[in-house]
């Protein structure tokens, strides 16, 4: 792979960990955890805390999660490094590797200096609200549909 390319990737992770670390910093600075603004009818700025995984899956451990999921993340971060150095280049595999393997780090770093990741995000149609989530896991969401679709080639 060419220097120019890996480059590209290097800075597109820079820049979705960059983003999400200032957002997430910002909505600490300036919000109350579980304060809400509301943005449209049907997106809000929510404020709280997820010390689970997606969907605040597995968030009522007794810290124990937190190291799990620090060990997890980083175990995926160099599996899809590796993946990536061995497998024939196709940029499209890249890209998506390089969207969730920028998502994670930036939400590791949120976990290992927080011992959570923020939140903020919360779209909802009426009263129905989906789960409230961040750039890091729009970025990782971006990756895993562009890896299907590349899988499946739809």
């Amino acid at each position: 792979m060419k220097l120019s390319a890996i480059l590209w990737f290097l800075f597109l992770a820079f820049i979705i960990i960059f983003v999400d670390i200032i957002t997430k910093q910002e909505i600490m600075h300036v919000m109350y955890l579980y304060e809400k603004y509301k943005l449209t009818s049907f997106l809000n700025i929510l404020y709280c805390r997820n010390y689970g995984i997606a969907f605040s899956i597995l968030s009522e451990g007794k810290n124990w999660q937190r190291w799990f999921f620090i060990v997890f993340t980083i175990s995926i971060i160099i599996f899809m490094l590796v993946t990536m150095y061995y497998s024939d280049f196709n940029n499209v595999v890249y890209t998506a590797y390089t969207l969730i393997i920028g998502g994670a780090f930036s939400n590791l770093i949120d976990r290992i200096s927080n011992g959570f990741v923020v939140d903020f995000i919360d779209f909802h149609i009426k009263n129905l609200h989906f789960a409230t989530f961040n750039i890091a896991d729009c970025s990782i969401f971006i990756g895993l549909i562009l890896l299907i679709t590349k899988t499946f080639e739809f």
